[in-house]
């Protein structure tokens, strides 16, 4: 069955994007594929369409992002070609492509060349005790910031919580969340951000603010464009405004974001022992790979496995 006529050459399928269950996926293959047909029409203009497309011009593309003034880091130049490959296949699939020119493309070493800026126990210690609770937002700001801190949790996955994913299993708090891929975690929650979270929902309902199961948890404290819409998810811009606020309350020297907190708690627990393969799949990484770019640890002669030997 031949594939459906598109409106231009370039135009993309959404029966593509919709085999993805994550916004944040579609929305950034989307990105990612519209940046390429750019640079496509620019600088390969005798490519019409992607039955065109060869391997050379992915190569061209490859270096293009790789070399300067551009530059990009290995890894979003990888996830880049990733992204055209996809496509290329679902294309092969249509019939609108013979072959994927981009699947034998070498991509760059995932190496990690700005590592996310970790926190120490101490400067996290500083951080919650750098919040007003007396402050309307205080609360939640408590709340929010021991969330990231204490689960690993990506950003999007703390703002998609609702007070339904709060529940008790076995005696034992957890967040139920659904993680990349649309695939359902659950995590178990810290005795610390129970209470936080105990007296987030006591500030709420003193506000008469709903905690229906659907309502989101983190929602804001105040909306100046309409003070009585208030029960919706907090803006991710603001979530990055919040972290950035306490980090420069405290001093920090260094720029962090809501992923800083990932990487501490990953830090913090190959720190105190907990083996690689157990914090990878504690914070859902596909591959261990992943979880040792976030190591810190010196590693020390006397910590060798050779003394482990018995002959």
């Amino acid at each position: 069955m031949a594939a459906p006529k598109l409106k231009h050459p370039f135009e993309l399928y959404s029966e593509f994007f919709d085999n993805f269950t994550s916004v944040h996926t579609r929305s950034s293959y989307d990105s990612d594929l519209h940046k390429f047909i750019e640079w496509l029409i620019t600088a390969a203009p005798k490519v019409k369409g992607f039955d065109d497309l060869e391997r050379s011009h992915v190569i061209a593309y490859r270096n293009y992002l790789s070399d300067e003034p551009v530059s990009l880091a290995p890894k979003t130049v990888a996830r880049k070609l990733a992204c055209i490959s996809s496509y290329c296949d679902f294309l092969v699939e249509k019939g609108v492509c013979q072959f994927n020119p981009a699947s034998s493309v070498k991509r760059p070493r995932l190496e990690v060349v700005t590592p996310t800026q970790a926190l120490d126990a101490g400067q996290v210690r500083e951080l919650f005790t750098a919040i007003d609770l007396k402050s309307n937002s205080g609360p939640m700001h408590l709340a929010l910031l021991i969330t990231f801190f204490t689960t690993g949790l990506r950003k999007s996955e703390v703002l998609a919580l609702k007070y339904k994913d709060y529940r008790e299993i076995n005696d034992s708090k957890v967040f139920e969340y659904k993680g990349k891929g649309g695939k359902i975690g659950q995590k178990l929650v810290h005795p610390l951000c129970i209470e936080a979270l105990e007296n987030y929902m006591s500030w709420m309902r003193s506000q008469n603010r709903g905690l229906e199961p659907n309502d989101h948890i983190f929602q804001p404290t105040r909306n100046p464009k309409d003070p009585t819409k208030l029960n919706k998810p907090l803006n991710p811009r603001t979530v990055n405004e919040i972290v950035d606020h306490y980090a420069k309350k405290i001093g920090l020297n260094f720029k962090i974001s809501p992923h800083s907190a990932r990487a501490t708690f990953i830090g913090e627990l190959l720190e105190h022992g907990v083996d690689i393969y157990t914090v990878a799949r504690e914070v859902a990484h596909s591959s261990v790979k992943t979880t040792q770019e976030y190591d810190k640890r010196r590693k020390k002669l006397q910590d060798s496995p050779v003394f482990k030997l018995k002959f």
